[in-house]
């Protein structure tokens, strides 16, 4: 130890991990040990940095940049805390404070209980570096250890998020259920009804813009007791998560976003798959048939083009006409034409989409056809079906027997076959796993760590499965009644709608001479 007069600062710092886990890590506790330290060794305490509350992984802490701030102006030039978890459990950043920052600024850190003593050689600053590695892993065990909580949670049904979906709020009783709040549950119908009704996203965002109805985020923050009569700006984005959401079928959807790990606050959307949906958990604010029948809208949506003149928005067949050559999507314009008869003329043509993006490459052919052409022969076309003594019921059994109700099985069916696979790989890595234990290739608590983790993970996938299965004998129940009431309006013909089309009409082709095909969801 050298001459130097110390002026010593002290850390306090207490995640909330750590005050459930560990009482003698309390703030007070810490200051104790840390006072009696600076007084046995004759030091000249000068001030104490404490953050309450705050996780280790991060550096960006109030106290702790005040501690380094003072650093800086020479305020301080020695550091102690309780042991080094205290003031990170990130390695990478305590390696930089202690290994680069401190010697670099002529900082003495000391560590009391790790016996971690910079400004001395001693056994133990061999092992910081062991030390702040099993910093991190103990962060990154909790982290585990609250995710699969969580995790079982939302399996049951329990709502564990910070904010309740718009639509719902939490119980004020219990703040694991969640119950329907009345204003914006209306704008939720809404919403669902304008989409089925034809409306394009970008139409709904536009009209609840001007009707000055209250976006998601504006409505969080009047929850919150935050004053504001701006209500914001509706994005294609949010009206699209709205649209998809379980939730308001009455099964609670939770995991659509994840962090990317433990260590960092960014967030990014999950997978379908990997959502995790507690069906029936939650008041319907939606039913189903309309549910469903949005969801088979948005695949044909996803197909459409448009010219930037929102033409296509109000089309009956948007997304639905496609090139018989090169089977990309047909695209439509408004043409405006003086004709002898009428005059000013508006008409609307398509051409196909791959031709025009690359007409020097002929890659294909102009395809140009008159669009009201093709939605007066599609519509003969379903009304000459059901005048063909085609009674409702035999109206109902065509439907219930087609493709996007096959297709929906065999996604399930899919999904099963896939998670069988990984059972089973995941099998295989246990029998490795116990066969390099018997080689003595791993140590007892290595072998321990990775069954326990590989057993987790198969259990996950059994109760995965097991959704997969319970889903699969209760479709056809489900959807004995999915579409009576689209029946009887595509029946009495009274209402040809965009939700009605799509139901019925799986794809429409037009080859190079303009012969027009139509492919039905079912067979005739």
């Amino acid at each position: 130890m050298t001459d130097t007069n110390y002026k010593v600062g002290i850390y306090l710092r207490l995640s909330r991990e750590d005050s459930q886990n560990k009482e003698s890590e309390s703030i007070s506790t810490q200051r104790e040990l840390l006072l009696n330290y600076i007084k046995d060794n004759d030091l000249e305490f000068v001030d104490e940095y404490v953050d309450d509350g705050v996780s280790g992984t991060t550096f960006d802490r109030v106290g702790f940049n005040r501690m380094i701030r003072d650093c800086e102006n020479r305020k301080i030039n020695m550091i102690i805390t309780k042991d080094t978890s205290r003031l990170g459990r990130d390695h990478i950043e305590f390696g930089y404070y202690v290994e680069r920052y401190f010697p670099e600024h002529n900082i003495r850190y000391v560590a009391v209980n790790d016996g971690i003593d910079t400004f001395n050689n001693n056994a133990s600053n061999d092992l910081l570096i062991f030390k702040s590695a099993f910093n991190d892993m103990y962060v990154k065990d909790i982290s585990n250890k609250l995710r699969s909580s969580l995790y079982v949670k939302k399996k049951n049904g329990l709502f564990v998020g910070c904010y309740a979906p718009f639509g719902y709020k939490k119980n004020t009783l219990d703040k694991h259920k969640l119950e329907i709040d009345l204003d914006e549950s209306i704008i939720v119908k809404r919403i669902f009804n304008m989409f089925i009704n034809g409306y394009s996203i970008s139409k709904i965002c536009e009209t609840l813009t001007k009707n000055h109805i209250k976006t998601p985020s504006m409505s969080k923050s009047m929850k919150l007791g935050q004053k504001n009569t701006f209500y914001g700006v509706w994005s294609s984005r949010t009206v699209s998560s709205i649209l998809k959401n379980q939730t308001y079928i009455g099964n609670l959807t939770q995991c659509r976003q994840k962090k990317i790990n433990y260590k960092s606050k960014k967030r990014v959307n999950n997978k379908s798959d990997d959502y995790v949906i507690a069906e029936k958990s939650v008041d319907p604010i939606i039913d189903k048939s309309t549910f469903d029948l949005a969801q088979l809208m948005f695949c044909s949506n996803k197909n459409r083009s448009t010219r930037g003149n929102g033409i296509t928005n109000s089309l009956l067949l948007r997304g639905l006409i496609y090139c018989k050559e090169c089977h990309h999507t047909i695209g439509f314009r408004k043409v405006s034409q003086i004709t002898k008869k009428y005059g000013l003329v508006n008409r609307i043509y398509g051409n196909c989409n791959y031709w025009q993006k690359r007409k020097r490459q002929n890659v294909c052919t102009p395809h140009s056809i008159n669009y009201t052409n093709i939605e007066n022969l599609v519509l003969n076309n379903i009304k000459m079906i059901i005048n063909n003594n085609l009674s409702k019921s035999n109206l109902k059994s065509i439907i219930s027997k087609s493709n996007i109700i096959n297709n929906k099985k065999e996604d399930i069916l899919y999904e099963i076959d896939n998670i069988n696979k990984m059972i089973e790989k995941n099998n295989r890595k246990l029998d490795d796993c116990y066969n390099d234990k018997l080689d003595g290739n791993i140590t007892l608590e290595i072998y321990k760590k990775t069954y326990n983790n590989i057993s987790a993970e198969i259990d996950r996938l059994k109760i995965k499965k097991e959704d997969y299965i319970k889903k699969l004998e209760s479709f056809k129940s489900e959807n004995d009644n999915y579409y009576v009431e689209q029946i009887d309006n595509l029946y009495d013909m009274n209402h040809i709608s965009r939700s009605l089309i799509s139901l019925l009409v799986n794809k429409i082709e037009v080859d190079e001479n303009k012969k027009i095909t139509i492919y039905y969801n079912f067979c005739i």
